[in-house]
């Protein structure tokens, strides 16, 4: 039997944001999820990687620095998804581009902890418990995806998961 590692509840993490007409969007969407299954709050966001178990000067830094010589980028919108997991019960399911695969490679030496984990890039719309037939019920309910959205920022957050506290300490603009 597969062994799934522990999650880590209290780190730092890099998370991805959007541009402002997509951010609009998206929050519209999340706050429709939310309004049906009265999730916590917390921003929205592609998680990019982490945990940072001991986040220093040092790893801001150099994350600033990568994270400078990023480009603005699209990702792929692929559909609507969810799964039976407090931290993946209901999101938008992104492809696994080389692009986005690319940006993620470019932090692998700033100091998180590797985790044994495949990628799943998402853009979280709710974390909680619901019900799978809700969520098909709710999934029609939503308004189509647009097929893009534009990546403008990276963003250092402190997550605090036992309290349910996601709190942005930096955001970096792409150029």
């Amino acid at each position: 039997m597969k062994k799934i590692p522990r999650r880590i509840g209290k780190a730092h993490w890099l998370w991805l944001q959007f541009s402002k007409s997509d951010m609009k969007i998206l929050e519209k969407i999340k706050t429709q999820v939310n309004n049906n299954f009265s999730g916590p709050e917390f921003e929205t966001h592609l998680t990019l990687i982490g945990p940072y178990l001991k986040f220093k000067k040092k790893n801001n830094k150099l994350i600033i620095n990568k994270s400078k010589k990023i480009k603005k980028f699209k990702i792929n919108l692929i559909k609507y998804y969810f799964q039976n997991n407090k931290f993946t019960s209901f999101y938008i399911k992104i492809e696994k581009s080389k692009k986005l695969l690319k940006i993620r490679q470019k932090f692998l030496n700033t100091g998180y902890k590797i985790q044994n984990v495949p990628y799943n890039p998402h853009i979280s719309l709710f974390y909680g418990k619901i019900k799978k037939n809700k969520k098909i019920k709710l999934i029609s309910k939503l308004p189509k995806l647009n097929k893009t959205c534009t990546v403008e920022k990276i963003c250092i957050v402190d997550v605090n998961e036992s309290i349910n506290q996601w709190k942005i300490i930096e955001k970096i603009k792409l150029n």
